[in-house]
């Protein structure tokens, strides 16, 4: 009669056998579902994987022009011509040759596309400047600030609000300015020494602008 020792033993043998074949073919299985390995990302230089996408376009800032003023196409005989110049007291005569004193209401005038003429009192030999501009609107706003502040109405330069006056003394010479529309115009001399010395050569200029 065989001993039960050995009987235990191969059904021991048997169950490790078995137990190994499983592993084996479960081994076998899980190889057989795994998928392909994912690709590679290739790490930035700060460690990061990057990935490529369409450059921004930034927008380029809008240039905003600057208001331009308009052009005074008057020549300086038909800003005052010869028979106003005759009539007017003192009589005045063109100053050939004139050029605007820098920093003057002249030069300005040349400096925004406007005329600046010169006419001479015979009896005194002083020059009176007279010009004529059409600044940009925010720039014509401003000189009648300036004149607002800085000088004193003259309501006989023309009718208000059509035409607004102004006179001031300013290093002895006398200027005379007067608004009408969007011209800007200016009578200086030392020969002005009030409003009223100015008024005709005013009144003459503004006569002849176009409307």
């Amino acid at each position: 009669m065989d001993s039960p020792r050995p009987r235990r033993a191969l059904r021991a043998l048997a169950g490790r056998v078995a137990v190994a074949g499983i592993l084996a073919a479960g081994g076998l299985m899980l190889a057989g579902c795994q998928g392909s390995p994912a690709p590679a990302t290739s790490p930035s230089a700060s460690g990061r994987s990057t990935t490529s996408s369409a450059p921004s376009s930034t927008p380029r800032p809008t240039s905003t022009a600057t208001p331009a003023p308009t052009p005074v196409t008057l020549t300086c005989d038909r800003l005052l011509d010869s028979d106003q110049l005759t009539r007017l007291v003192p009589r005045l005569v063109p100053a050939p040759g004139f050029t605007p004193q820098k920093g003057s209401n002249a030069a300005r005038a040349v400096d925004r596309a406007g005329v600046a003429c010169g006419y001479t009192n015979p009896s005194t030999g002083d020059t009176v400047a007279v010009s004529v501009a059409r600044p940009a609107a925010s720039e014509l706003t401003a000189l009648k600030n300036r004149a607002v502040t800085r000088s004193h109405v003259v309501p006989t330069y023309g009718v208000p609000p059509k035409v607004m006056g102004y006179f001031t003394v300013e290093g002895g010479e006398g200027v005379a300015e007067a608004f009408a529309g969007d011209y800007w115009v200016v009578a200086a001399s030392k020969d002005f020494i009030e409003p009223g010395d100015a008024g005709q050569v005013i009144a003459d200029a503004l006569a002849n602008l176009p409307d």
